[in-house]
């Protein structure tokens, strides 16, 4: 078979699929690989038709056929994707995350909206797995490709932190040392970036702040020096006195509270 012809049966593969003929388009296509089996087109659009015809087994193997023979090219990955998101097979939702892992890293080169979406994708299956540790880690990924944007506000970066900051704050206690590092760095940043102060708005990141403070034992001198700077912003709230009085009693040092 020529390239003529090679590219003649592609394109009536690809008439196929976009007519919904989808056992043609396997036709076109296995002609194709007769003499060119390391076709990429051919094994994508292999792919595309099988996953329309519940041929999952085979969809699978013709999308990762085409990824190892072009890595980089990005149809073959979110085949891939999009096969494991329909499916239900337990082997199909422990691959997911790799798949979105490699497609955040082409999606950084040539799309931002579409590495952020699958972003968050990934942090949604990494929260239900209580893997926090990818969740920090992807969020902060993500919040750097922003910060490497041109022409990004200071308003939409901050929105990142305090996000990160909510994704991660409820789960603090069940979290590593790393994460438990990200989520401060989160706070402190989203804090640091808050214009308006004193602010109902910086008041309540404060609190939740000193809320996870607390509960982190080895973070002690972190939560005695920020809940004076907040009592100095806000000497009429009772939330940093309540968290170092509750701190105080926890460890039985009852008798040296100080407010600065």
């Amino acid at each position: 078979m020529s390239s003529k012809e090679v590219k003649a049966e592609l394109k009536s593969a690809r008439e196929a699929i976009k007519n919904k003929e989808f056992k043609e388009a396997l036709k076109h296509c296995k002609a194709v690989l007769k003499l060119e089996k390391n076709n990429y087109n051919a094994w994508v659009f292999i792919g595309v038709a099988a996953t329309e015809l519940q041929q999952l087994d085979q969809a699978q193997i013709a999308y990762r056929k085409a990824t190892e023979l072009e890595p980089e090219q990005l149809l073959a990955w979110q085949g891939l994707a999009n096969l494991y998101e329909k499916g239900d097979q337990a082997d199909f939702k422990a691959e997911l995350p790799k798949i979105y892992q490699k497609l955040i890293t082409l999606y950084e080169i040539s799309d931002k909206a579409k590495c952020f979406e699958v972003s968050k994708k990934l942090v949604e299956i990494s929260q239900s797995e209580k893997n926090y540790l990818q969740v920090a880690r992807v969020w902060r990924r993500l919040i750097q490709m922003k910060e490497g944007e041109e022409g990004v506000e200071d308003s939409e970066l901050l929105e990142l932190w305090k996000e990160m900051t909510r994704l991660l704050q409820d789960t603090i206690e069940d979290q590593d040392n790393e994460t438990q590092q990200h989520l401060i760095s989160a706070f402190e940043r989203a804090l640091e970036m808050t214009v308006d102060v004193p602010s109902e708005a910086h008041s309540s990141l404060s609190q939740d702040y000193i809320k996870c403070l607390s509960k982190l034992p080895h973070e002690v001198a972190k939560l005695k020096e920020f809940c004076d700077a907040t009592l100095s912003c806000y000497p009429t709230q009772s939330y940093p006195l309540e968290a170092l009085s509750e701190h105080y009693i926890l460890t039985g040092k009852c008798g040296v509270l100080e407010v600065k």
